[in-house]
């Protein structure tokens, strides 16, 4: 999802080296002004949120069923940036 975001910034000619930069850069251009949904913006939080607890807390476990929910989330947020970037015609 973060590529996709960052796909999304590049249009408004903006960018980030960060995952936490480029999230509050999403809300900020695409979801306050109605582009995206607030749905999309908690499933990017939630797969970050995750995504920190896997990779910095000692033992964390993701279940099976929160990474079938991302990976769904993901493939509906990644088709919705796809359709937007069609209408905008690139």
């Amino acid at each position: 999802m973060f590529y996709g975001v960052l796909a999304l910034l590049a249009l408004e000619k903006r960018e980030t080296s960060k995952h936490g930069g480029g999230i509050s850069l999403f809300d900020a251009e695409f979801v306050k002004k109605d582009l995206f949904g607030k749905e999309f913006s908690r499933w990017l939080h939630e797969a970050f949120d995750l995504r920190q607890r896997s990779d910095y807390t000692a033992g964390a476990r993701i279940s099976a069923k929160e990474a079938a929910l991302v990976l769904e989330h993901a493939r509906v947020f990644l088709k919705e940036v796809e359709d937007f970037l069609k209408r905008k015609g690139l």
